[in-house]
């Protein structure tokens, strides 16, 4: 069990340990929420439309069909995704990113940032599912025999934020959507 993030970058937030909104602790960036028409499962832009006008022509229309479907639940036509997306650019968001990553450096292991400092720099890292932050992990899994789960929070935002470094350093932006 997890939740996983994509995008431009790939991994999965660390079990009890991070949240899903932990890019907001690295940068200030507001995400994007998704939300859905019930019924028809339409993208719902919601700040410009009362209901799908793609599949109904009125509101009313609507709203009879989610009533005749189980779903119109506390009078609302939509429902928010378990996914939130955030923009970053490299003008707004990297020297921010570079100040907070120099902030964890201080708080974690020098053993352990040696081992980030050893990371080749290739895309490699825009996947944490190709084994590139496995000795990263190793070697926190054993300074870490206390289990403290302050280390570890750390250490996963410190790995999500060494893949954003990258991704915004060699393309200039890193668009990410994070289930919740």
């Amino acid at each position: 069990m997890g939740r996983y993030y994509n995008g431009d970058i790939e991994g999965r937030f660390w079990f009890g340990i991070q949240s899903s909104d932990d890019i907001s602790n690295l940068v200030n960036v507001k995400p994007h929420v998704y939300y859905t028409w019930n019924v028809c499962d339409c993208v719902a832009e919601i700040d410009y439309q009362e209901y799908c006008r793609n599949c109904y022509e009125t509101k009313q229309n609507h709203i009879d069909d989610a009533i005749d479907n189980d779903k119109y639940e506390d009078n609302c036509l939509y429902y928010e995704e378990y996914t939130t997306s955030y923009c970053l650019d490299k003008c707004t968001h990297y020297t921010e990113l570079l100040v907070n990553m120099n902030d964890l450096k201080m708080q974690i292991n020098d053993e352990i940032i040696k081992e980030f400092d050893k990371i080749e720099q290739n895309d490699d890292i825009l996947n944490a599912f190709t084994g590139v932050f496995d000795k990263t992990l190793k070697i926190h899994n054993e300074l870490n025999k206390l289990n403290e789960n302050k280390l570890s929070e750390l250490v996963a935002r410190y790995t999500l934020g060494f893949q954003i470094e990258y991704c915004l350093r060699t393309t200039g932006d890193c668009n990410i959507n994070c289930e919740q």
